[in-house]
């Protein structure tokens, strides 16, 4: 016999006993609605993408990636930072999607926008913090 879960008073539930009631209510063997649900496409259409065993939130993103690293290779870079977080005030967190390390020891912000979702409000909140609050400019490529 498997045991399964135990509620707040102690009384342990066995897996046959799930089986037997969800057959009793009529649920029968199968999943929760939500697991047959198909995954919720992206607000921006974006579809995943993977290139040297990363996971990119998008093509472009994807491309850009694959730009900056040949770019790396070739020696002008000197390094290539991937989803920095940024505290800003009030606890609000930024995510870029890149921190390069140029050459002269300065660094550049970066992040992957397409046009719509440059217009985000969220998004030109947290660029305009990120400026005059930290001093930093965010490029967007």
């Amino acid at each position: 016999m498997s045991v399964g879960r135990c509620n707040m008073s102690g009384i342990i539930f066995t897996e046959e006993w799930l089986a037997d009631y969800r057959r009793r209510m009529g649920q029968g063997e199968s999943r929760p609605a939500e697991d047959k649900q198909p995954p919720k496409r992206s607000k921006y259409g974006n579809k995943r993408t993977e290139l040297d065993g990363q996971v990119f939130d998008s093509r472009h993103e994807a491309q850009v990636y694959e730009e900056l690293r040949l770019r790396y290779l070739a020696g002008e870079l000197r390094g290539i930072l991937r989803q920095m977080p940024f505290l800003l005030p009030g606890g609000v967190r930024y995510v870029a999607d890149f921190v390069i390390l140029n050459n002269d020891g300065t660094y550049s912000v970066l992040d992957a926008k397409s046009e719509a979702t440059s217009r985000d409000k969220t998004y030109r909140i947290k660029k305009r913090q990120m400026r005059e609050c930290l001093g930093i400019e965010v490029q967007e490529v």
